[in-house]
């Protein structure tokens, strides 16, 4: 008798910590606010919309995508680290600037590691290295001939001091022990107008943005820095096919990140709505399209590779001193 009295309240005991598992991972807001670190019409943007509408259909839930752009995507991370982690709302960044913004900027309001936890990786970006025609360079390596016959002299458009387009840049340069000369701007676009008016004269930056100008005939793409070519832009050879080093040119990731205080157990119930509502044909095809590459692995892995990132990146910035200003 004792021991049937034992089971049932053992069985009980299971059917209560059960229920709390269940209510824990839960997502239970009706609404939630993604918010955006960049202006509209961006690839995180729009990947933040496509995912709010795709998940929109599979939860019922309303998605409502919100800008906070600036700052390196400060502005907008720091909102979403100070917010509530019952999933209501959620942060698309590029995971890069997270990484290195502690190592550009003398203070942060948010620490990352505690403060943002890892969602899903989503979109990612492989990134092009154009030219202004009007440079008279036709390949990559004459674009490093270029560079270390006149030290400075080539001056690269990005979309800020320790961007993407900066630091992949930066990488580049090290890489080959050439130097360039740094024209920040407010983002990728004016830089990008900046190379089609011959302001500056190399540019790096996703294949979308390239593919949009290549028939302007005002830009030429010298490589791509991917270990095999795309089918986005096949003509365009990888880094290593135009003589460059492999591994020189990083890619961009867009990830969705909560607020820190978020349970592991409702983060991996958001990673998997995302995973299955971005296992969509269309969606897929019409990222591929565009040079995005859908993936969506668990929620630690962003974790592990932003850990090694930061150890490499911390190294590349100080030995090039690229600071925020």
């Amino acid at each position: 008798m004792a021991s049937l009295k034992f089971l049932s309240a053992f069985l009980a005991l299971a059917c209560v910590l059960s229920s709390i598992a269940r209510a824990e991972t839960a997502w239970t807001p009706e609404q939630v606010r993604i918010v955006v670190p960049y202006p509209p019409g961006t690839e995180p943007d729009v990947l933040a919309r496509d995912i709010g509408n795709q998940l929109g259909k599979r939860t019922g839930k309303v998605f409502v995508v919100e800008n906070k752009p600036g700052a390196n995507a400060i502005i907008g991370a720091a909102n979403v680290a100070k917010s509530a982690g019952d999933g209501s709302v959620l942060l698309m960044v590029d995971r890069l600037a997270l990484v290195t913004n502690p190592f550009l900027y003398a203070s942060l309001p948010y620490d990352w590691r505690k403060e943002l936890k890892p969602v899903a990786d989503v979109g990612h970006i492989d990134l092009y290295v154009a030219v202004r025609a009007s440079l008279g360079v036709n390949d990559y390596r004459g674009l490093i001939a270029k560079a270390r016959s006149s030290a400075g002299a080539v001056n690269v458009g990005t979309g800020g001091n320790g961007h993407v387009t900066h630091l992949g840049m930066a990488m580049l340069a090290n890489s080959e022990g050439v130097d360039f000369t740094y024209v920040p701007f407010k983002g990728v676009a004016p830089a990008v107008t900046a190379l089609l008016g011959g302001e500056v004269d190399v540019l790096m930056a996703g294949g979308l943005v390239m593919s949009q100008h290549l028939p302007s005939g005002k830009i030429k793409v010298l490589a791509m820095g991917a270990d095999k070519r795309s089918g986005f832009m096949p003509d365009v050879p990888t880094l290593a096919e135009a003589g460059g080093k492999p591994g020189a040119i990083p890619s961009t990731v867009f990830s969705m990140f909560a607020p820190g205080t978020m349970s592991d157990a409702l983060a991996e119930r958001i990673n998997g709505e995302i995973r299955a509502a971005m296992d969509d044909a269309a969606l897929r095809a019409n990222y591929a399209k565009r040079g995005v590459e859908i993936r969506v692995p668990a929620p630690a892995r962003p974790r592990a590779d932003m850990e090694r990132d930061s150890v490499d990146y911390e190294k590349l910035i100080k030995k090039l001193g690229i600071t925020s200003q």
